[in-house]
């Protein structure tokens, strides 16, 4: 008779000593079925081969499989958390917001700037906000830290006045927390000239740590220096800015990351 396994399960018959003789036959059964066994588990069965070549060898079949095991259920675990994150609306990009437009009043000494001179745009137009970062105001809160990608456009009036003078906008990405900035942006262009609008597009890209404040600041001035503005014989006028801002979740962190890097925040700051 030849060996089932592993198409089946062979069933043998129970012997007892003294009664039954135990035939040459009956052993080559066994020995058949064992070598069947053998040939569907391959030899050195704790052993893999990966693609590389390279060979790990475990303690047995049993280390081998709980390995393995585990593995799948690391995998499983990682779906789960994306289909629970995509429900809860970690989709990417993670949010999108406008400005209705921001009066912003100009430089008021440009021979000493002060950081007062600086104004937050307000975003109130939520086009896509499921975690709620930004609540009709300036500030967008971090919700997860992550590697994000923050990009912001802003338009902006352009002061009315003599045509022979230049304005100038600088924009920012204030981080609140730290009181840096992360990305700076600049436009110039003639008072009363041809181009109605000044624009500038900023974009950080790295590490944001959940709780950390982010704002889109801005200040404007004339390219003709005065201590004054108001005495000066055509002073700036304010200025109306819209933001857009668009948010990406692109990755976690390593948990060794837990809060920002001193040099992470000063690109002079010795390391």
């Amino acid at each position: 008779m030849t060996k089932v396994y592993p198409n089946a399960i062979r069933t043998f018959p129970a012997h007892k000593d003294g009664r039954d003789f135990v035939l040459a036959a009956d052993v080559n059964e066994i020995q058949e079925e064992l070598t069947g066994v053998e040939t569907a588990v391959g030899a050195k069965p704790q052993i893999y081969t990966n693609a590389s070549g390279k060979k790990i060898e475990y303690k047995d079949v049993a280390t081998r499989l709980d390995s393995m095991q585990k593995y799948d259920d690391q995998v499983a675990g990682t779906v789960n958390k994306l289909i629970d994150a995509s429900e809860a609306g970690w989709n990417l990009p993670v949010a999108s917001m406008r400005g209705s437009g921001t009066s912003i009043p100009p430089t008021y000494n440009q021979l000493d700037v002060e950081p007062s001179d600086w104004y937050p745009v307000t975003f109130n137009i939520p086009v896509t906000d499921p975690l709620t970062m930004c609540k009709n105001g300036p500030t967008i809160t971090c919700p997860r830290t992550g590697w994000w990608i923050v990009t912001m456009r802003v338009i902006a009036e352009i002061a009315s006045g003599p045509s022979n003078i230049d304005h100038f906008l600088y924009a920012r990405l204030w981080l609140d927390n730290h009181g840096t900035d992360m990305a700076t942006g600049s436009s110039n262009q003639p008072r009363g000239g041809e181009h109605a609008f000044h624009r500038a597009d900023l974009t950080y890209s790295g590490e944001w740590y959940q709780g950390e404040r982010l704002q889109l600041q801005i200040r404007h001035m004339d390219s003709v220096r005065v201590a004054i503005r108001k005495n000066y014989p055509n002073p700036v006028p304010n200025i109306v800015v819209w933001g857009w801002t668009g948010l990406t979740y692109v990755r976690a962190l390593p948990n060794s990351l837990s809060q920002r890097p001193v040099a992470d925040l000063d690109p002079t700051y010795p390391v």
